[in-house]
């Protein structure tokens, strides 16, 4: 699967769902975990998808993509979401960020270090579309 195709066949698919009933916890998990790295496969898109590729490189094209797309918050929601717990460190301040104050059935508490999951997720959807618009 390449990186057009897992866009239109898991993302789109789960932004739509997401969209259709923006109340539902679980949707909003699987677009922003599905949203999450479509930054490796825009790199190795870049990079034309050689077998060879070492993993620094593919890490550097990611960062790259995400620095340009502002798709890190999208990362570090799903990173939360993933671990519970991650530490995270800007203008070199660390802090903890955790997914365990939210409450699924409220989505007033769908928000973690002052990241709102779901306009997180919208900004992101908006950046990959703009992306693949630049594709064709």
């Amino acid at each position: 699967m390449d990186a057009r195709e897992r866009f239109q066949k898991i993302v789109v698919p789960n932004y739509n769902e997401f969209v259709g009933n923006p109340n539902d916890f679980r949707l909003l998990d699987n677009l922003i975990t599905s949203m999450n790295p479509m930054a490796e496969y825009l790199g190795l898109h870049r990079l034309d998808y050689p077998p060879d590729v070492s993993r620094n490189e593919r890490r550097r094209e990611a960062q790259g993509i995400r620095d340009d797309n502002c798709l890190k918050d999208v990362q570090t929601c799903a990173d939360v979401i993933k671990h519970v717990r991650i530490e995270l460190k800007r203008d070199g301040v660390t802090s903890t960020l955790s997914s365990t104050g939210i409450d699924t059935a409220n989505p007033k508490t769908w928000k973690v270090g002052g990241l709102d999951f779901v306009e997180v997720a919208h900004n992101s959807f908006k950046a990959l579309e703009w992306e693949f618009q630049k594709l064709a």
